[in-house]
């Protein structure tokens, strides 16, 4: 076997987030704090990585860039091609809702802000005005990927908050099923715990708070808690932040963190 590297070479670049294997990335985070969660995609952890690390803490810059990058699988889940008019303006098919309205969206490397949407004429409306959060449009672009970013920052003295699209942080429809509705054939029976351990998953035990306890859901990979992790990294002492899942009055389709790996690699 020919080696075309050197250990010391190899050792080198194990610590190094452009050069790393997916597991030495996993090393690197933890080394640093932050743990990556099982469904999140490697390569997009590299860059969320590459966003925290050696960055000063406190500004908003490092705290948008850091959470961008943490949502980058959800952001790029969610994209538009549009030919986009010099004032702004364009339209697409799939604007059939105000909730398209009112959000950061990144074209290229630059951020910009959807100031209105008309469900009429499926038509979107970013703003030209710059500002310390996003870019003003300035010209007419054609085929524009457009991504849609699922949070925004609300910045108050010392209090971060941070509103995030909640169906991000959904339950896979697998795991609950509506009131008396049987579930589908061959659909999985998600992550319940303490009703299935008689080993019989076709009859639903629930139970009662004598004989035993009810069935435990579980939504997946908590995003509170990479979210603390990461935080906990870029902000100053002093500063407090909340997390809160907010609704736009429809959804986009983003897929919670469970789901990640089944719509394929990002």
């Amino acid at each position: 076997m020919i080696r075309t590297l050197s250990q010391t070479e190899r050792a080198r670049r194990s610590t190094v987030f452009t050069r790393a294997q997916d597991d030495e990335i996993d090393e690197l985070g933890e080394f640093y704090g932050i743990t990556r969660p099982a469904s999140y995609p490697p390569s997009a952890w590299r860059e969320v990585l590459k966003a925290v690390v050696y960055q000063p803490r406190g500004t908003f810059r490092v705290l948008f860039g850091a959470l961008n990058a943490l949502f980058s699988p959800w952001r790029d889940s969610i994209q538009l091609t549009a030919d986009i008019d010099a004032t702004g303006s364009f339209s697409h098919t799939s604007l059939t809702t105000t909730a398209y309205a009112h959000r950061w969206i990144q074209i290229g490397s630059k951020i910009h802000w959807i100031e209105s949407v008309d469900v009429n004429t499926n038509t979107a409306q970013i703003t030209k005005k710059a500002s310390v959060y996003w870019d003003g449009w300035q010209t007419a672009l054609d085929d524009a990927l457009i991504s849609f970013i699922p949070f925004y920052i609300v910045e108050t003295r010392a209090l971060v908050a941070i509103y995030i699209d909640v169906d991000m942080l959904a339950v896979p429809p697998t795991y609950l099923q509506e009131t008396a509705q049987t579930r589908p054939v061959g659909q999985p029976d998600g992550g319940q715990l303490l009703n299935l351990l008689d080993l019989d998953p076709e009859t639903l035990d629930f139970g009662d708070q004598v004989n035993g306890p009810f069935p435990l859901y579980l939504t997946g990979d908590e995003a509170s808690g990479i979210l603390g992790d990461l935080l906990r990294q870029i902000l100053p002492a002093g500063v407090k932040y909340e997390v809160k899942g907010t609704r736009w009055g429809a959804e986009l389709g983003y897929p919670p963190i469970s789901s990640l790996v089944s719509r394929g690699s990002i």
